[in-house]
């Protein structure tokens, strides 16, 4: 075949394809290595979600000290929780487990004078109302020891106020128990001994430990005299809050059935 002046078989050859024309495969991409780097890429997602929750459980670890306690610990603890003694002998522990079974027990009292005062309430807002009544309690009162502390200058840590003032709240399941027992109608005098007996030794044994951590001496009166008043003014809130509740309800309804439907803040059964 005749070809045209200065035209060589060499320019008939068409140029080379670029990547990925005419299904050539683009350069710098193996596809026999493709699942394995798939799977790589799957081992490190997995990997990587183990290794979080790993990092979850070691964040939830580093409660487990403020909750390994021995019962016969807790048991001691329980007792000197009402026996105020000299700062130099009072041990005040890291210790959680304890005060959360008291602040339990205090939901469990609440629960059973509610039920027990005559007054029919649903049983999901009887619970909500006894243990958020009893946990929050634990909670904020704890904090305003702490602010007090802080502002007085007073070398305590969050986690031992928390632990001392969950004890001292035995003394309140104490009377809140002997109360739902026996409680003379509408006199007072029964339930004011009970808390000169069980509650004011617990709240001078707070008092006498933490003024014992104050720098100043001058501060030392007003701490105690603020510890003492938290620690009074709970309890007695628990319980004529309710009996507040209860007398304006009978003078507003009268001789009415005891099974009437009722949502008291803090309810406390006589």
């Amino acid at each position: 075949m005749d070809y045209p002046p200065g035209y060589t078989q060499s320019t008939r050859q068409r140029a080379p394809s670029t990547p990925g024309e005419e299904g050539i495969p683009p350069q710098g991409v193996d596809f026999s290595n493709m699942h394995g780097q798939i799977g790589q890429m799957m081992w490190e997602a997995g990997s990587k979600q183990i290794k979080d929750s790993f990092n979850s459980y070691g964040r939830i670890d580093l409660f487990r000290p403020y909750f390994d306690v021995e019962p016969i610990q807790v048991r001691n603890r329980l007792v000197q929780s009402f026996l105020p003694r000299k700062p130099s002998q009072i041990s005040v522990t890291s210790d959680l487990y304890g005060p959360c079974m008291i602040v339990l027990t205090m939901v469990s009292l609440l629960l059973w004078n509610m039920k027990s005062s005559g007054y029919i309430v649903q049983n999901g807002t009887l619970m909500g109302t006894a243990f958020v009544s009893c946990f929050a309690a634990w909670i904020f009162l704890s904090g305003i020891l702490y602010t007090v502390c802080f502002l007085l200058s007073t070398e305590v840590s969050l986690v031992h106020i928390f632990s001392l003032f969950g004890y001292s709240m035995t003394s309140h399941c104490v009377v809140l128990l002997l109360t739902s027992i026996y409680h003379p109608s509408h006199d007072h005098l029964y339930f004011f001994l009970l808390l000169g007996i069980f509650c004011l030794p617990s709240a001078l044994r707070m008092a006498f430990y933490l003024s014992s951590k104050t720098r100043e001496k001058t501060y030392k009166a007003t701490l105690m005299a603020a510890v003492i008043g938290i620690h009074l003014l709970y309890i007695t809130y628990l319980h004529f809050g309710f009996h507040v509740v209860l007398e304006e309800i009978d003078e507003i309804l009268g001789d009415s059935p005891p099974n009437v439907a009722v949502k008291a803040a803090v309810p406390i059964a006589e």
